[in-house]
């Protein structure tokens, strides 16, 4: 069972699946005192010697590159949780950036590279896997030197107005790339009054998800375009298909569902063509009441036993 399939399969069983860390090189002995250097677009200090430590300013960074390059009023609102450090993607309507580096160009949030990447089950275009594969070998260079690992989350900002495929497609180059194993990810949202949050989300496996026997697995799935959703479950007494135009009668069925099955906490979410990442986002704090632990699929088979 591969990396990826192990940790989503784990999450849609009911069991834990997100996390986050920041490998940080523990400081040696106290060096003569010196001016310390400014951080890095990570929140990370060079301090010498003493080796590379985390400042607490991760989402005063963020707020001000995404300030200056999108714009704060432009990110999706809603509810979330303190961002963690991690690498920082920007989705603007022209460009995709990693820290402060233009790394692709978009055309109204819309990636023009058709030619897909068998790297990630062709969920994300060549061009897109191979700026992020580039950008995780510089990481690792980086890390060997300072001796610290490569960061374990991905921190995405995107314009509101950026279609969720492109989310989904960059989210995919830059999972799919990094070596060894797949990274949490997050979205930045504006929350009112409290700054800048995350909203947490995993990604099916790109060539989908066949789980085994004893994987207690709902498989819960939602669809959705501009105002219209349609619910099933692999799991056949978990749901019968549902199919509505109104938000709260989506939530009441999640509600109802949750309380037959209390101990599960995943729902797999696909955006459909023309959905935007306001609206992604607007779906993912309907559900997350119920079901915390969201998956996103660009409609990959999952197939339970």
């Amino acid at each position: 069972m591969s990396s990826w399939i192990a940790a989503v399969a784990h999450g849609l069983a009911g069991r834990a699946l997100l996390g986050t860390t920041l490998l940080v090189a523990p400081p040696a002995a106290p060096a003569a005192p010196a001016a310390p250097a400014a951080p890095d677009a990570a929140g990370m200090r060079d301090d010498g010697p003493r080796g590379v430590e985390r400042l607490p300013g991760f989402a005063t960074i963020v707020m001000s590159h995404v300030s200056a390059s999108l714009g704060l009023g432009v990110l999706p609102g809603a509810e979330g949780f303190a961002l963690e450090p991690g690498l920082l993607i920007t989705l603007g309507l022209d460009r995709v950036q990693v820290f402060d580096r233009d790394i692709a160009r978009l055309q109204d949030g819309r990636i023009q590279d058709t030619v897909a990447a068998p790297a990630c089950a062709r969920r994300c275009p060549i061009s897109l896997f191979d700026a992020f594969q580039a950008e995780w070998l510089s990481l690792a260079i980086e890390g060997s030197e300072r001796s610290i690992g490569l960061p374990n989350s991905l921190v995405i900002a995107a314009h509101g107005r950026v279609p969720a495929s492109t989310l989904l497609a960059t989210a995919y180059a830059a999972a799919s790339a990094r070596p060894l194993r797949p990274p949490t990810l997050a979205l930045v949202l504006g929350s009112s009054g409290r700054g800048l949050r995350g909203q947490p989300f995993s990604l099916l496996p790109p060539q989908g998800l066949e789980l085994g026997q004893g994987s207690a697995a709902l498989g819960l799935q939602l669809a959705f375009t501009h105002g219209r959703y349609e619910l099933g479950a692999e799991d056949p007494s978990a749901v019968r298909s549902l199919r509505t135009d109104n938000l709260a009668s989506l939530r009441a069925t999640l509600h109802e569902i949750k309380k037959r099955h209390p101990g599960k906490q995943a729902i797999i979410l696909r955006p459909m063509d023309g959905v935007t990442v306001g609206e992604l986002v607007e779906v993912m704090a309907a559900v997350r009441a119920e079901f915390p632990r969201i998956v996103l699929s660009a409609g990959q088979d999952v197939v339970l036993p």
